[in-house]
C-alpha cells in the first residue's frame, strides 16, 4: 500500500536532508515542490543526492501579490491537487501533506505498519506537538530539538507558537481533494485519530532565535487577516505579536526588545518550570534521529 508525502519549500538547508532520511524510512515516495523554483532547485537536487524516491517538482506560483503567510498556504493546496493527480496515476493509496518544519514519527515503530492499514479508514488526523525553542543556534533543529509541548488539550495549545489543530493523511480516490494545509476532503472512510503519543507530527516552527528572526523578517508586515479576508481571523496570537516586534526591531535597528520578547518564550532545560511541566506530562521528550543511528 504505497504512501507519499507531499511538501512545499522554499530555501532546504542541510537539515532538509535528515528530514528526508527520517521519513524515507516510512513512505514510498516525497514529492518536493519547490516555491521559488529558479533560486532553490540546484540546492535540493544537492541535497536529494542518490535518493531515487524523492520527486522534484515546480511549485504553484498562485498568489504572487498575496502576503507571505497566507500565500504559502495556497500554494500548498495548488501543489497538493497536483501531487494527488500524479499519485491516482501510479496506484499510491495514501497521501500526506508535511510541512519542512514537521515531522511524522511514530516513537519505536515504522508508521506504515499501523495506521495505513486500517481498511474502514479514509482520513487519519494526527496531533501535533510543538519543539521548545532551543536557548542557543542549531545546523539541525530535527536533532537538537527534543523536548516537546504535549498537545492534549486547548490549555496546552494556548502556549503554542503556531497552530495546534494537527495534520492528515487521505487514502486516495478520485474525489480526494486538499481542504487547506491540514486536513482532506472527498475521501471514502472514516476518520482515524490515533492517540497522540503513538504516531503523531513533532513540529519545529520557530525552535532558534535566528529562524524566528528569519521567518518574520520574511512573512513582513502581514494583516490580521488570513487571505486578506476579514471572515477569516489570525488567532495565532504568538504570530501577530512575533510581527509587531520583529517589525518594530528592523525599523528601529534595535534588537533589544525583540531579543526580550524572544527569552521569555524559551523554557530552560532544568528549570523549575520546565522540570514541573515535565512532571505533569506537559513537556515531553522525543528524538526522532536518535532512531536513525540507534544500532
Amino acid at each position: 500500500m504505497p504512501i507519499a508525502i507531499t511538501t512545499t519549500i522554499l530555501r532546504p538547508d542541510a537539515s532538509f536532508s535528515s528530514w528526508l532520511d527520517h521519513h524515507l524510512r516510512r513512505v514510498d515516495v516525497i514529492l518536493v515542490y519547490m516555491d521559488d523554483p529558479d533560486n532553490a532547485i540546484e540546492d535540493l537536487d544537492r541535497l536529494r543526492g542518490e535518493r531515487q524516491q524523492i520527486i522534484l517538482r515546480n511549485g504553484s506560483q498562485v498568489a504572487p501579490d498575496m502576503s507571505a503567510e497566507s500565500r504559502i498556504m495556497l500554494r500548498q493546496e495548488s501543489n497538493t491537487k497536483d501531487a494527488i493527480a500524479y499519485l491516482l496515476d501510479r496506484d499510491f493509496e495514501w497521501i500526506l501533506h508535511i510541512d519542512s518544519d514537521e515531522l511524522l514519527y511514530e516513537p519505536g515503530g515504522e508508521t506504515k505498519d499501523s495506521w495505513s492499514r486500517r481498511r474502514d479508514v479514509g482520513s487519519v488526523r494526527f496531533t501535533n506537538h510543538e519543539a521548545l525553542p532551543l536557548s542557543t543556534a542549531s545546523e539541525n533543529v530535527f536533532r537538537d530539538c527534543i523536548w516537546f509541548r504535549f498537545n492534549s488539550d486547548s490549555d496546552s495549545r494556548s502556549h503554542f507558537m503556531a497552530y495546534g489543530n494537527g495534520k492528515s493523511a487521505a487514502r486516495l480516490t478520485s474525489r480526494v481533494e486538499p481542504a487547506g494545509p491540514h486536513g482532506f476532503s472527498g475521501y471514502r472512510g472514516q476518520v482515524y485519530e490515533p492517540p497522540a503519543d503513538e504516531v503523531m507530527i513533532l513540529h519545529y516552527p520557530t525552535p532558534t532565535y535566528e529562524r524566528w528572526i528569519a521567518k518574520y523578517k520574511y512573512y513582513g508586515e502581514f494583516g490580521d487577516y488570513w487571505y486578506g479576508d476579514e471572515r477569516s481571523p489570525n488567532r495565532v496570537e504568538f504570530m501577530l505579536k512575533s510581527r509587531d516586534v520583529v517589525q518594530d526591531a528592523v525599523k528601529s535597528r534595535s534588537w533589544r526588545k525583540a531579543k526580550a520578547f524572544w527569552d521569555e518564550r524559551v523554557t530552560t532545560e532544568g528549570s523549575e518550570r520546565w522540570r514541573n511541566e515535565v512532571k505533569e506530562g506537559k513537556i515531553r521528550r522525543y528524538a526522532p534521529l536518535a532512531e536513525m543511528t540507534a544500532p
